[in-house]
């Protein structure tokens, strides 16, 4: 029974670090899921971690006072937060050039709400969200994320995690290469709907005797729609190339040892 009970606080380090993947990673972090269950499936994969661990990747608890296991634990939360964060910012790439194609066509009057983010956003912004959760999966997103999250204990100890274990370069880097993603998915349809606001201006100014702006509008729409119909497979073609980099990434990150810190000497 006490080997048992020496196994507990171990334990409790790895299931909050795998938990922090359930505050902000794709599908694990949906409300769609109850909470229960992701309870349940954080438990699971520490279950699943835990005893493959090697000697070392989890710090000896036992001499740690209250005040320590508690900032341990908060660390350990905020590691695998960040990880779910470098996880979902492609998403959210792609939803934002979804966002920005529904403003450009005149959606953002009809916007929906997303009862999984609990968030509002246009129609194209939800469909390219749920295109890119798809490639997310299919492409073997899940076990990416839990492969790298594994690896972290070896490269930062479970209860020795300090700020310079976190992934804030991935995370500034991750944000950068969002934004390259969302101008790279909306950039066939805002070209398109460009030259057609040219082109309707170029009517009215040389022939202002048509009511051109009474078909404008559908025009701006079907033109959208059409090319974004036509640019499908480029679209589906950046998301899983650049979540794939972003998986290799994070994957060499977790696998890359933690430098150790220089303490000056008072010589």
């Amino acid at each position: 029974m006490a080997d048992v009970l020496n196994h507990v606080g171990p334990f409790m380090l790895v299931l909050l670090r795998i938990s922090g993947l359930f505050v902000f990673a794709p599908l694990l972090s949906s409300v769609s899921i109850p909470g229960k269950v992701r309870i349940l499936l954080a438990f699971v994969m520490a279950v699943g971690v835990y005893p493959v661990l090697p000697r070392g990747a989890v710090a000896d608890v036992a001499g740690m006072g209250v005040f320590s296991l508690a900032l341990a634990g908060v660390m350990e939360i905020l590691l695998g937060t960040l990880i779910g964060v470098v996880a979902m910012l492609p998403v959210l790439a792609v939803q934002l050039g979804g966002t920005l194609i529904g403003q450009q066509m005149g959606f953002g009057l009809a916007t929906v709400y997303n009862p999984a983010l609990e968030t509002e956003s246009e129609p194209l912004g939800e469909f390219l969200l749920y295109l890119a959760i798809t490639a997310f999966i299919a492409m073997g997103g899940l076990e990416m994320l839990f492969l790298s999250t594994a690896n972290t204990f070896v490269r930062s100890p479970a209860g020795e995690v300090t700020v310079q274990a976190m992934p804030m370069g991935l995370v500034v880097g991750a944000i950068g290469a969002g934004f390259e993603l969302a101008l790279r998915v909306s950039a066939p349809v805002l070209a398109i709907i460009l030259i057609e606001t040219i082109a309707t201006a170029f009517i009215m100014k040389t022939m202002p005797q048509l009511n051109i702006l009474s078909i404008g509008f559908a025009v701006k729409i079907a033109l959208g729609l059409l090319a974004l119909v036509l640019g499908l497979k480029a679209i589906d073609r950046a998301i899983v190339t650049h979540g794939e980099e972003v998986g290799r990434v994070l994957m060499r990150w977790s696998a890359t040892p933690v430098p150790p810190r220089v303490v000056p000497s008072d010589g």
